[in-house]
């Protein structure tokens, strides 16, 4: 007997006569499975990238694709960025200090016998005359002797000009110059400090974390902060961190130059097959890529490709050049460069403990065949669905 409405029976029979339509649906396309290019994907599959590499291209392509061997870490490991030193090399600014417009001297002299011109009869020492301010002109007046040109003089320099001059009218005399104020041998910093401004530079020399102290220091983190330093017609520039740990790259002021400090956070970019896609800050001078996997969470235990971690970066024609014996180098242009790490490999780990990351470096992790499958079967879930309207019939 059948116990059912006849409006049940309807809605049951569309119900499986729908379900029924799905399956001659979905039998024809479970045979596109063993295609990969047919399956969806958040990113290119191993295969793909390797396909598409310059290497494996008759006609070369955008991108070179390197594998991250024992030789490739020897390479990168190495390289040493064109910071401050190597620019600025050799730079140290003598302690023999050029007299300019504003600077401030002192001139003691110092006479023998009786008749003395600045210093009384029977008093010791010598006479303190000034101190002078050099006057845009670039003199300073003495008593006695009028107008004598200070500027571009070191200060030995004019001492011997202000010698000869006193010859003719002190007794025997004896001139000291001396600088004490520093008005015409300015640094200029400007940017993320607490005081900015113009800073003049010591006779005995200053380097850059000095001047830097001078303004008040950077008023945001050292791993954020890149440091440019014009001098002339030449410029480089260095992380702030990096300065701190590496001496050779605290260079010597010089007279004229020009530091900025910009506020620029380094920062990597994970996507593919990895627990959270996003930016992520690399907040240290040097972080490997280990350091950056576990940030990151690792790979995705249920769709990475363990075989296909990738790192994207625009490499330095130089560093490229030392890699591939094939490439030659055309400008200074970056060039695109993938960087293929297996981590079944056991070894892989040592070598992203020394692969060191880069700003705006891209990691991405491909994901396996089987969660591209598991991806197709989900989006095939709505309609399989059906299935279990029917069953409850």
């Amino acid at each position: 007997m059948n116990l059912l409405p006849d409006s049940t029976k309807l809605r049951s029979t569309q119900v499986f006569s729908d379900f029924f339509k799905s399956i001659a649906v979905i039998t024809p396309l479970l045979g596109l499975l063993a295609g990969c290019a047919a399956l969806p994907s958040a990113g290119p599959m191993s295969a793909e990238i390797q396909a598409g590499s310059s290497d494996r291209r008759a006609d070369p392509f955008d991108y070179h694709l390197i594998d991250l061997d024992d030789s490739v870490v020897s390479v990168l490991s190495a390289y040493q960025p064109n910071g401050l030193s190597k620019v600025f090399t050799g730079e140290k600014w003598a302690p023999k200090h050029i007299v300019g417009i504003g600077d401030t001297v002192s001139v003691v002299v110092w006479e023998q016998g009786i008749d003395r011109l600045f210093t009384p009869t029977g008093q010791a020492g010598g006479v303190e005359l000034g101190p002078f301010v050099v006057s845009q002109s670039g003199a300073i007046t003495i008593p006695y002797v009028g107008k004598v040109n200070a500027r571009g003089k070191s200060v030995e320099r004019l001492q011997e000009a202000l010698q000869v001059a006193l010859d003719r009218k002190a007794n025997n005399p004896q001139v000291i110059v001396t600088l004490v104020q520093n008005a015409s041998s300015l640094v200029t910093i400007n940017g993320a400090v607490k005081n900015p401004g113009q800073y003049p530079l010591d006779l005995n020399g200053k380097r850059l974390l000095d001047v830097v102290a001078n303004a008040g220091g950077n008023s945001l983190p050292a791993t954020e902060s890149y440091v440019s330093i014009t001098r002339n017609e030449r410029q480089a520039k260095q992380l702030l961190s990096t300065i701190f740990l590496k001496n050779y790259e605290n260079v010597y002021m010089r007279p004229g130059d020009r530091v900025f400090i910009t506020h620029d956070p380094q920062t990597f970019t994970a996507f593919g097959a990895v627990p959270k896609v996003g930016e992520y800050p690399i907040q240290a001078s040097n972080v490997s890529l280990i350091e950056a996997l576990g940030r990151i969470g690792g790979l995705d235990e249920a769709s990475a490709d363990s075989k296909g971690l990738f790192v994207y970066r625009y490499e330095k024609p130089e560093i490229l050049a030392k890699l591939s014996s094939d490439y030659k180098i055309v400008n200074n242009v970056g060039v695109p460069v993938i960087y293929r790490l297996n981590m079944r490999d056991a070894r892989s780990y040592f070598k992203a403990q020394l692969f060191t990351l880069r700003d705006k470096d891209v990691v991405y992790v491909s994901s396996a065949y089987g969660a591209e499958l598991n991806k197709f079967v989900k989006i095939l879930s709505g309609t399989l669905a059906i299935g279990k309207v029917a069953r409850t019939f």
